[in-house]
């Protein structure tokens, strides 16, 4: 009886090319990721150059980068989905302040606009000091020294009663409306006195209302201020950044007050 015999490929054949391809495909995901890792440095190190010259800051003043998802098919987009940025001490029209902005859809080439953003200050007592001092106020807030403790903020003065004068301390609790600063009377003291907020417009000509200072003359016009708050030592303020400000010239001059 004839017997029939089948070939069977060696399984060590089988298992080599196996393993070669396993190889071949980790190597590619290291060329990937090398190429990742590389492009993200790149990138990074030119908006922190870009941040810095935008801002007049010196060379080496510290600004950290963050770069979200993955900057290789961005880069291929045109347009990086999201930037962190995050500095202390940045000037800011002629103030000082610790600054944390998120970005998206920022242009990689020209001609495309940028997309919406948002942007979180801190300013500290000096700089609220200075912003309220270049400020249009009631004569009782004008000129005041500034404490900060939360949740308000705390306004030190004299104040002349029947040709004599005596120290004002006036906190007031901040907000935001229509993107302007509101500062709202919670308590006051007039020497020993501590006066109600009925007799604020009787004594030292403040009423019990929410004083508005507009600040969109300080900031680029695609900035709006929408919350403003005392935390801990710091006034903070929360910003929303207009989408196309990255890109238009316009929105990134001063604003102006009405």
């Amino acid at each position: 009886m004839a017997t029939t015999t089948i070939d069977t490929p060696p399984r060590r054949r089988r298992g080599r090319g196996l393993i070669a391809l396993v190889v071949i495909l980790i190597l590619v995901v290291l060329a990937a990721v090398a190429g990742e890792f590389a492009a993200r440095g790149i990138v990074r190190d030119q908006v922190r150059e870009r941040a810095v010259a935008a801002l007049g800051l010196p060379a080496d003043h510290p600004v950290e980068v963050g770069l979200g998802g993955i900057v290789l098919a961005q880069l291929v987009a045109g347009r990086l989905d999201e930037v962190h940025l995050s500095s202390e001490d940045v000037p800011l029209a002629g103030l000082t302040v610790d600054a944390d902005v998120e970005l998206t859809g920022v242009p990689v080439r020209d001609g495309a606009a940028g997309g919406a953003g948002a942007a979180h200050l801190r300013l500290d007592d000096a700089a609220v000091e200075q912003l309220l001092a270049q400020s249009e106020l009631p004569p009782a807030l004008s000129g005041a020294a500034v404490a900060l403790a939360e949740p308000d903020v705390v306004l030190s003065n004299e104040f002349e009663v029947l040709g004599t004068p005596l120290p004002v301390e006036l906190a007031v609790t901040p907000g935001a409306a229509e993107g302007a600063l509101t500062l709202t009377p919670a308590r006051a003291r007039l020497g020993e006195l501590d006066l109600g907020l009925d007799q604020l417009a009787a004594v030292i000509g403040v009423t019990p209302e929410p004083t508005s200072v507009c600040i969109a003359d300080r900031l680029p016009a695609g900035f709006e201020i929408t919350a403003v708050a005392v935390v801990g030592d710091h006034l903070e303020a929360d910003a929303d950044i207009a989408e196309g400000t990255l890109s238009d010239p316009a929105l990134q001059q001063p604003g102006t007050c009405d």
